[in-house]
């Protein structure tokens, strides 16, 4: 029949619903004033009119929904029915089927290439392409926001797939595009653009989900339940989960479009808000209004308690709240614990010589490299540490050459004593530290191998850092200097926190490894 064309069956659709799905699987998209309505479907059966495209949108359920429609293996009452509403809803948003409350069927303009696709095929590669798709694209419809390396190192444990190989797969796959799109952010700290991955429902929620992930900082990652990814692709929620389940039930029960409940739902746990504006909502709908609502409301609380929050690094409310307990116990020993420091930092005198060793050396190296342009340090104060890092950096990858070449010539005059300090430059390391401990008279910095007892400059490190934020990781520099070892007076610190587990093991391998206060 005429009226089974999608083009004709486009104008009675909401543009902005049609343009959604066509930035979805039309990668070279047009911006929404330029292209019509008719023209999206038109450059979406583009896309279709290579079989293989059909075949790598869909998932093994789409295609033998699709393989029975097109051989009416089912009656339409079949085909209709509660067994198949995810199919029917997918493949309508892919515009590759149609139904109404009569029938199912796939639009004319496309039938013969979804004929094709059916015979070509290939079943175990396309269950192999959903198991990992059910995987990494439940992970992510879980995290929301996340990097997309991340979800590739997640995914690769979880698959057993190599990174590079599922790396690749997640780029050129369509059905992974099609539930999750990628793009470019700076991230604070980190010089390059990062790629990430945002569940395509949560783009427009990307700015207040960055806000909730600042605002709880959550270290402990989630539990890695596969089983559970592969029922949160198909159902939005882990329908295993018995207090979830009963929820569902009852909210279907009711007599109003509960489907837009859960739509707002999702978005609620990913972001983890507060219920009550979403109590209120339902309160407010006419047909509720004489409903007892209490014992719903009761019920979503327990269910949404159990659903996993993105905001929260994937745990549920339940386990947030036992995180922030083991927090606050964790706070207690580590304020219980702690020592004001009283000398842990250089002399006066001590810290002005190992500045001007220090400038000497880094404007010696900038002036050998010109990497600033007159930048003047040597002797110089209020020297902010941002704009010299590249210089610091160039400094620590060559070393023992730029040290030895200023020894030899002495660009400052240094005396014996001044050239002996400096020498002893070539033995320090750059690298990320953990600063794990405020001991009286010194600070306990770890390494991957070693725990060294360093001296501030011209201060105490606990006026510094905070007690309460160790274990604190940062990048710097740790070098001997006369009788002490010290840090280089600048600190890139890392925006980590760790989990009461890792503080544990860190705490633990402070405790039996060895103290070192010299090189």
């Amino acid at each position: 029949m005429d009226t089974d064309k999608m083009i004709d069956l486009i104008k009675g659709y909401k543009k902005e619903y049609v343009y959604e799905q066509y930035t979805r699987i039309v990668y070279d998209y047009k911006k929404y004033d330029n292209i019509t309505k008719k023209k999206m479907i038109q450059e979406i059966y583009k896309v279709y009119s290579d079989y293989n495209n059909i075949i790598d949108i869909c998932t093994t359920r789409e295609l033998k929904y699709l393989k029975k429609l097109l051989s009416n293996n089912g009656n339409m009452k079949d085909l209709l029915g509660d067994k198949y509403k995810w199919e029917r809803r997918s493949l309508s948003d892919k515009f590759i089927a149609c139904w109404d409350f009569d029938r199912v069927f796939i639009p004319l303009e496309i039938k013969d290439i979804v004929k094709e696709a059916i015979k070509k095929v290939d079943w175990d590669i396309a269950k192999r392409n959903d198991r990992i798709n059910e995987i990494v694209v439940g992970f992510c419809k879980v995290q929301g926001v996340t990097m997309f390396g991340f979800i590739c190192s997640v995914g690769s444990i979880l698959l057993g797939i190599d990174e590079e190989t599922l790396w690749n797969f997640m780029l050129n796959n369509r059905l992974f595009n099609y539930y999750v799109f990628l793009y470019d952010e700076h991230l604070d700290n980190w010089d390059k653009p990062m790629l990430m991955a945002v569940y395509q429902d949560y783009y427009s929620y990307k700015d207040e989900f960055k806000e909730g992930r600042v605002k709880y900082k959550v270290g402990k990652m989630m539990n890695l339940d596969t089983d559970m990814f592969k029922t949160i692709f198909y159902n939005d929620f882990d329908i295993r989960n018995k207090k979830i389940k009963k929820f569902i039930d009852e909210l279907m029960e009711l007599p109003f479009f509960w489907r837009d409940v859960l739509e707002e739902m999702k978005v609620y746990t990913l972001l983890n808000l507060d219920r009550d504006s979403l109590k209120k909502a339902i309160r407010e709908v006419p047909v509720l209004r004489d409903y007892d609502l209490d014992y719903l409301f009761k019920d979503m609380d327990l269910a949404m308690d159990e659903v996993p929050s993105g905001v929260l690094n994937g745990l549920t409310p339940i386990e947030y709240r036992e995180l922030c307990l083991e927090d606050e116990l964790a706070k207690y020993e580590i304020e219980k614990d702690y020592v004001k420091q009283k000398d842990a930092c250089l002399s006066e005198s001590d810290a002005s010589l190992f500045y001007k060793i220090y400038f000497g050396l880094l404007e010696f190296t900038n002036d050998k490299y010109v990497i600033k342009k007159n930048l003047k340090l040597y002797g110089q104060e209020g020297i902010n540490p941002q704009e010299i890092v590249d210089i610091i950096d160039k400094f620590w990858q060559n070393k023992s050459e730029l040290v030895d070449e200023f020894c030899t010539k002495n660009p400052y005059g240094f005396n014996k004593e001044e050239l002996d300090i400096t020498s002893k430059f070539k033995d320090g390391i750059r690298d990320m530290f953990i600063f794990v401990k405020f001991e009286e008279d010194y600070t306990a910095v770890m390494d991957k191998n070693r725990v060294y007892m360093i001296k501030g400059i011209n201060d105490n490190l606990d006026n510094i850092i905070s007690y309460e934020d160790l274990p604190h990781v940062a990048i710097t520099s740790i070098i001997p200097f006369k009788n002490y070892l010290i840090y280089d007076g600048i600190l890139i610190g890392l925006t980590i926190k760790m989990g009461n587990n890792m503080v544990k093991t860190i705490m633990d391998d402070y405790d039996k490894s060895m103290k070192y206060y010299h090189m």
